[in-house]
């Protein structure tokens, strides 16, 4: 066992070991992108969807070969592969999503998943929260877990693989169940989750060893922990270990605001490259990924609040203008009132009664203006400066 593998391996023990001794109420920091699928850890699918109905995760993430030119999935040998996903959740229940793998092929692979049982903030420690789901569907079933498309690992056999058997994956959707369980360590927090899958999960197509040398505990059986930090109320610093079935990976994820940027080791249990030509399995591989967390709902609501304050301001410059006018007029009033005051004739006394009339319904109107402008102004609204 390489040293990596067993410093990511201890790393996960202690996990499991401290999650068992933290108290029984769950932590609010949510989980980021994957750098393929949806939510989760690195890799891995956690049994979690968003309480917020409509929150919407658009991730676009990016993992690099090898430097000797192993893989060139662009034609201005690149060496990242590029992926790029969206996952919308509703009524803290269900999340789908579509992730749209590497720049070169453009296949891609709907993937979703339905929370069964949510943990309870009070109750048995034990009890956890249950998930089944999928992923890939749609897809070719020669996609491998690198979801490279042209670049599979099939390709290191050579000849006619489709014929051969070599490199059917049949991942094309890739099922799985999965539990994680919550904690809580004053203000940071733990989860470790467990899971089964087929598919992409634990097929290996007929390629052996060429396709995974080692990280496999048990066919389909993927496991991970994390490790949340809150760093103020409104950022946090995550860590994160796992074993997905194939290889052990780790990482690392900041969020601050509705912005998440992360950075990953993957094949953490292999030390050297493969002997394999042509392979992209069994060396270490580094990822980065960016995502964005928004609401349906807030950006709805946004759009809306933003044309109820041009609204707002619109008739707050209206309401500015007409009190003007209508202080103007009543100052017109006002002297011609005073004139007709002055004056000792018989019509005068008609001309007092209809100005002083006038008068007073302008004010009226005046003050109306006033508190509808006062108003608009508590609620929020800011009138325009200058004309």
């Amino acid at each position: 066992m390489t040293i990596a593998r067993r410093l990511t391996v201890a790393l996960l023990a202690a996990a499991f070991a401290r999650s068992a001794l933290a108290q029984d109420i769950r932590p609010t920091a949510p989980y980021g992108s994957t750098l393929t699928f949806g939510t989760g850890l690195v890799n891995i699918p956690t049994a979690w969807v968003s309480p917020t109905s409509g929150d919407l995760f658009a991730s676009l993430s990016l993992r690099a070969f090898n430097s000797d030119g192993r893989f060139v999935p662009v034609p201005q040998d690149s060496r990242y592969d590029f992926n790029e996903s969206i996952e919308a959740h509703f009524a803290g229940r269900v999340s789908l999503g579509l992730s749209v793998y590497s720049l070169g092929n453009q296949q891609f692979g709907g993937f979703g998943q339905v929370l069964l049982l949510q943990q309870p903030t009070y109750g048995p420690r034990w009890l956890p929260s249950i998930a089944v789901g999928f992923r890939n569907l749609g897809s070719s079933k020669y996609q491998d877990r690198f979801v490279t498309g042209n670049a599979r690992v099939a390709d290191v056999n050579g000849g006619n693989n489709a014929a051969t058997g070599h490199g059917v994956f049949d991942g094309s959707p890739s099922l799985f169940a999965v539990a994680t369980r919550e904690f809580q360590f004053s203000r940071n927090s733990a989860s470790v989750t467990v899971g089964y899958g087929n598919g992409l999960f634990a097929n290996r197509a007929g390629l052996g060893y060429a396709y995974s040398q080692n990280g496999t505990i048990a066919k389909g059986l993927f496991m991970g922990a994390r490790y949340a930090i809150p760093t103020s109320d409104n950022s946090a610093l995550t860590l994160m270990a796992e074993d997905d079935g194939f290889d052990v990976n780790a990482g690392a994820s900041y969020t601050y605001n509705h912005i998440s940027v992360g950075l990953f080791a993957t094949e953490l249990d292999e030390s050297t490259l493969t002997k394999v030509p042509g392979s992209i399995a069994n060396f270490t591989k580094y990822g980065f990924r960016i995502s964005y967390n928004a609401s349906i709902p807030e950006i709805i609501n946004g759009s809306r609040e933003r044309s109820q304050a041009a609204e707002a301001q619109l008739e707050s410059r209206r309401l500015r203008q007409e009190i003007a006018q209508r202080e103007m007029h009543s100052a017109q009033l006002q002297a011609s009132l005073a004139k007709a005051q002055a004056s000792a004739e018989k019509s005068a006394a008609d001309e007092r009664a209809r100005l002083t009339k006038q008068l007073e319904a302008e004010r009226d109107a005046m003050k109306k203006a006033a508190y509808r402008l006062d108003a608009l102004q508590k609620a929020g609204a800011k009138p325009p400066t200058g004309n």
